[in-house]
């Protein structure tokens, strides 16, 4: 990712942000009640913003977005072979990686996806592959209907924002952050993107995990020290 891609600047900033930003000595080790709350509506009008952008683009940018992603995962996960692969059924114009993971199968992984089987509560996640049966689950997205329940080696998590640190804005429920603290810091988690939903900072708080690098159109990104 190329600093064409960062703007340095809050597309939509409230006045109290800048004495919040981790640059200018970051947020408290715990952030007080007004904070949090400051934090959530900003990352609330942020998500708005760029939801609204990425479905503006036509169906082919994001296809070629993905095809490009694709191509960029296989050259970073490496060898699959015996390992669990966990991604997402598309919703809200997200990247489709679908192809992607069904062709993993034939490098010996098990693709997996997500479901929501309790609110507040770490996602599980169960064997996919096309043709697998499938139910409506949270937020009404299909899941699989049936099979044992799987622990994902590496897991891929689209993200609505993303920032220097690798930290992913997403949709506010909190269940990928959950995920990875449950499963701990052996599972390989990487986020995806478009290159324009790059932020200066999502604002971290104690609970959000970074991804080990966020991969968009343009590349692999890994963190960016502080």
């Amino acid at each position: 990712m190329t600093d064409d891609n960062f703007s340095g600047s809050y597309a939509s900033p409230p006045c109290f942000l800048h004495e919040l930003d981790p640059s200018q000595g970051g947020l408290p080790a715990e952030p007080d009640a007004q904070q949090v709350r400051d934090v959530a509506r900003w990352r609330k009008a942020e998500r708005v913003r760029l939801l609204d952008a990425r479905a503006a683009l036509p169906v082919a940018v994001r296809e070629a977005a993905a095809t490009a992603i694709a191509a960029y995962l296989d050259q970073l996960i490496g060898d699959v072979g015996g390992k669990v692969v966990s991604a997402y059924w598309p919703i809200k114009s997200e990247l489709d990686l679908r192809s992607w993971l069904t062709a993993l199968t034939a490098r010996g992984a098990v693709a997996a996806l997500p479901l929501v089987v309790e609110k507040a509560a770490p996602l599980r996640f169960r064997a996919w592959a096309p043709g697998v049966q499938m139910e409506r689950g949270f937020w009404n997205i299909p899941v699989p209907a049936e099979g044992d329940w799987l622990t994902p080696d590496i897991l891929i998590s689209p993200v609505v924002g993303h920032d220097a640190a690798c930290y992913r804005l997403g949709y506010g429920g909190g269940y990928f952050d959950r995920t990875l603290a449950a499963i701990g810091p052996m599972a390989r988690a990487y986020g995806i993107g478009l290159a324009t939903c790059r932020i200066a900072t999502i604002f971290p708080q104690p609970h959000d995990i970074p991804m080990r690098a966020i991969v968009t159109e343009d590349g692999v990104a890994y963190p960016e020290a502080r």
